[in-house]
This record gives C-alpha cells, sequence and structure tokens, in this order.
C-alpha cells in the first residue's frame, strides 16, 4: 500500500509539472519577448555564496586560463615540496607560518622566497583558492579559517575581487582525480589514525594481572546518636598544608634577611665611597683655586700688556690718519686752484678750436676722475672711521666686563690670601707708574681710561673715616621731669 501511494505521488507530480511548462509555453508564445542575452558566466566558477569549490571546477578554470587564479597550499613545507599542484600561481604558505591575529604583511615576511612574487600579485588575482590535506569546509580555528580572515580582514590597502575559496576535499581530493596534475602523484596523504595515535600514545594502560588487589579500608564506626563525629583521616592533611605554609614563609623570612644584610652592606659601601668622593674633591677644588689664582693674575698681566700695546697702535693710527686728512685737504686746495686756472684760461680764449676742445673734455675727464677718487677716498675714510669707532666700543665693552670680573675675584677671594704685589719676589718691576718719570715719553690717548691706574687704584684697599665731631650731644632730662631719689635715709618712720 506504501508504495502504491509513493508511485501515485510521484505521477501526480510528474503530471503537474507538465501542466506548468504547458501553461508557460502558451503564455510566452502570444507576448514573443526578446531573448535577454545574459552575461556568460565564467565556466565551472561557484556562485557568490558559496565558500568552497570542487576539483572539477578547479580543474576546468585552469585548463581555460581564462581567468586568474593562485593557489594557497596551506600544508606543512615538506608536504609541499613533496607534492602540490602543477601551477605556476600555486604557492606554499606554510600551516607553521599561520597564527591567529596575523597580519597580511607579517605572514609575507614568513613565506619562503619563491612564494613571495606571487603573494604581492593577489591585489590582481580574481580567484584565490586555499587549500589543505583534506577539509571539506572552513571551520573556525583551523589553518584555512586563519588564513582567510588574515586576507579578508588584516590584509590593508587589498580589495578582493571575491572571498577565497577553500578546495573541497583538500589535496587529497586533487590528487586521487587529477593526479597527473601534480609534480608527485605518489604523493601519500597522512592519515587520520596518525593523528589519534599521536593523541592516545602517552596514555598508559595497566595490566590487570599485576594489580593486587587493594586492602580495604577499615569503615569508620557509626557514632552513637547525640555524639560529634570527628574525622581524624584529616589532621595529617591539615598538619602538612601548616607546615608546608610554615616552609614557606621561613623561606621568605630567609630571603628577606639576605636582602637586608646586602642593602646595608650596600649602604656602607656607599657612604665610604661618598667620604672618599669629598675627600678628592675637597683636594681638588684647593689645587684648582690656587692653579685658577695664578691663571687669573698671568691671564691680567697679559690683558693690560695688550691694552697698552692697542693704545700706543690707536695712537700711530690717530696720527697717520691727521696726516693723510692734510694731504687730502691739500689735494683739494690744488684741485680747486687748477679749476679755476681752466676757468680763467677758458673764459679768455676767443677762438674755439678742436685742440681747445678735446683739451677741455680732457681737462673734464681728468676733474670727473678726481671727484670720483676724492669720492671713494671719503668712503674709505668714513669706513676707517666707523670701524674705528666700533673698536673703541667692543674696548670699553670688554673693559668693563674685565672691571666687574676683578671687583668679584676680590670679592670672592679668602682673607688669609696675600694680596698681589706689583713687582717680582726680586723687586724688579715690569710695569711702570704712568707717573714716574720714565712714562713721560710715552702719549696715551685720551679717548680711553688709564687702565694701570686705574688697576692700581682699584687694589688699594678702602679705609673707612670716622668723624667724631659729628657724634650727637647727650640730652640733658627736661626739669618738668619728675626726679625720684631711691637713697636710704635714717631717721624715724611715720605711720
Amino acid at each position: 500500500y506504501q508504495k502504491e501511494q509513493k508511485t501515485k505521488r510521484l505521477n501526480d507530480i510528474k503530471e503537474n509539472e507538465l501542466i506548468k511548462q504547458k501553461i508557460e509555453e502558451n503564455r510566452k508564445k502570444p507576448s514573443e519577448p526578446t531573448p535577454v542575452i545574459e552575461p556568460p558566466q565564467p565556466l565551472g566558477l561557484p556562485g557568490p555564496d558559496e565558500v568552497t569549490i570542487k576539483s572539477e571546477q578547479l580543474y576546468s578554470i585552469l585548463k581555460s586560463g581564462k581567468l586568474k587564479v593562485m593557489i594557497l597550499d596551506a600544508r606543512p613545507g615538506k608536504d609541499y615540496v613533496d607534492s602540490h599542484i602543477n601551477c605556476p600561481a600555486c604557492i606554499s604558505v606554510p600551516e607553521e607560518c599561520i597564527s591567529p591575529g596575523q597580519s597580511a604583511n607579517v605572514l609575507e615576511q614568513n613565506l619562503p622566497g619563491a612564494s613571495r612574487p606571487v603573494w604581492a600579485e593577489r591585489a590582481s588575482m580574481e580567484l584565490i583558492v586555499m587549500l589543505d590535506w583534506n577539509s571539506t569546509a572552513v571551520i573556525p580555528g583551523k589553518t584555512l579559517h586563519l588564513l582567510k580572515t588574515i586576507l579578508l580582514k588584516w590584509d590593508v590597502k587589498v580589495q578582493y575581487s571575491r572571498p577565497p575559496l577553500a578546495l573541497l576535499g583538500g589535496y587529497e581530493d586533487w590528487l586521487l582525480k587529477y593526479p597527473a596534475f601534480t609534480t608527485n602523484p605518489q604523493a601519500v596523504p597522512p592519515r587520520q589514525d596518525d593523528f589519534m595515535d599521536d593523541m592516545l600514545g602517552e596514555i598508559d594502560y595497566p595490566t590487570w594481572t599485576d594489580v593486587s588487589p587493594a586492602a580495604a579500608a577499615p569503615a569508620p564506626p557509626r557514632p552513637k546518636p547525640g555524639e560529634p563525629y570527628v574525622d581524624r583521616s584529616s589532621k595529617a592533611a591539615a598538619v602538612q598544608m601548616y607546615s608546608e605554609r610554615a616552609r614557606s614563609m621561613q623561606l621568605i623570612l630567609e630571603q628577606q634577611e639576605r636582602i637586608a644584610d646586602t642593602s646595608l652592606t650596600l649602604e656602607m659601601q656607599r657612604i665610604e665611597a661618598e667620604q672618599d668622593w669629598e675627600k678628592v674633591r675637597e683636594q681638588r677644588e684647593g689645587e684648582v683655586q690656587d692653579e685658577l689664582r695664578a691663571m687669573y693674575k698671568l691671564r691680567e698681566q697679559e690683558i693690560i700688556s695688550q691694552l697698552m700695546q692697542l693704545e700706543n697702535k690707536q695712537y700711530d693710527m690717530e696720527q697717520e690718519n691727521q696726516s693723510l686728512r692734510e694731504q687730502l685737504e691739500e689735494y683739494q686746495r690744488r684741485e680747486r686752484e687748477e679749476a679755476e686756472k681752466l676757468a680763467e684760461t677758458i673764459s679768455g680764449a676767443t677762438d674755439d678750436t678742436e685742440a681747445a676742445d678735446e683739451e677741455r673734455i680732457r681737462l673734464a675727464a681728468e676733474q670727473a676722475a678726481a671727484a670720483r677718487e676724492q669720492a671713494a677716498a671719503r668712503a674709505r675714510i668714513a669706513a676707517v672711521r666707523q670701524q674705528r669707532d666700533q673698536l673703541d666700543r667692543t674696548r670699553e665693552r670688554l673693559e668693563a666686563e674685565r672691571k666687574r670680573r676683578l671687583q668679584q675675584a676680590r670679592d670672592t677671594r679668602k682673607p688669609d690670601l696675600d694680596k698681589p704685589t706689583r713687582g717680582d719676589e726680586d723687586g724688579d718691576s715690569y710695569m711702570m707708574s704712568p707717573d714716574s718719570p720714565g712714562a713721560a715719553g710715552l702719549n696715551r690717548s685720551h679717548s680711553s681710561p688709564n687702565i694701570a691706574k686705574v688697576s692700581s687704584d682699584e687694589e688699594e684697599p678702602c679705609v673707612p673715616v670716622f668723624d667724631r665731631s659729628t657724634k650727637p650731644t647727650k640730652v640733658a632730662p627736661s626739669s618738668d621731669l619728675h626726679q625720684r631719689d631711691f637713697q636710704p635715709v635714717w631717721g624715724d618712720v611715720v605711720y
């Protein structure tokens, strides 16, 4: 009866299908619409919602050569070297190089050298196929899922035409159906039993003949109703736990004592090192102060001698400048006289000959050249004057700085140090006073102060002067105030 009902249902379905086809044919005949030419789909290309591709479809796509295909072999590297799909776009992406959270850039750096050129062209590929040994789906957490996540989520600035597809059945299915399209058709895929053996290899099962039955533990006596129940077997575990805690605390205390002793030793060593450093610093400061004092004294003498030399040079330059001014005035006077004579000669001449014109032009040119030379000479003189004024200002600033430093050195000098003398120990003096008779032959410029005299005046100590005559006199008390006498007097006391 069930078979008959099933056969009847199938017949009804077939009749319904035939009726639908006839109705569709009759509906299409009167309208006769123009056939719509759909764009040809690539041969064997899966739909947009599919995540896998069959070996037959991949083979037809590779044979046609109409699409740019890249095959990512995610098996271990040694398996890829042993056998892989015979296609130039098939590269090895070793399983050991793929890890969660990895970016495409990092994965590219870990790829073999032969795979990087093809990997760099992944953005231009129309189809990307991933494969391992025998996967039938992209399972989360597996190698193909990690690789797909890296390509779609962690590949910066790369847009794929469609998501990568996984080869259904993996390389094992391809090797079974198209062995001629592989580099080694005799490759043996790994068995699933091997993985189970690796997982269960560390489990040891006991032999029942070697196991002796353990003696049954005596049952604890049942307590009487109303009596407390005490489990004496838990005492050993508690004692062991407390002893372990005490041992741990003892180890921690010993480590703390050792650390404290080490820190105390280091602190003492640091204090000793600081004391030694302080002694060395004091010694060096004393030596440096003596050396600086001697160096400053020598430097002061050098500066004073340089200032005197500069004053002499300045005086010579002033004399030379004065002589140049006199020569320039004389030259200008002669030019004016010649120009006056020439003007008188030209005005007194009656005939205007060609020679007179040439002479007049020549004289005019000479006058113009002389005027230019005079202007250049005046410019040079002005530049020299400006440079000299600038040098005077620089010298005055240096002199003020030197005086300030000398004053600071005198202020910071210790009271027990002797004052520097003007001469050497044997009494010979290298510098003479400007007021001495031997220095009368030297002429000093009045535009700068006498440095030697100022230095000698500054070295003399300033003695305070007191005028006792300005002290105020004692003011007598006013008579209006009542004076009390506290001296005792003998006599009677009246109550």
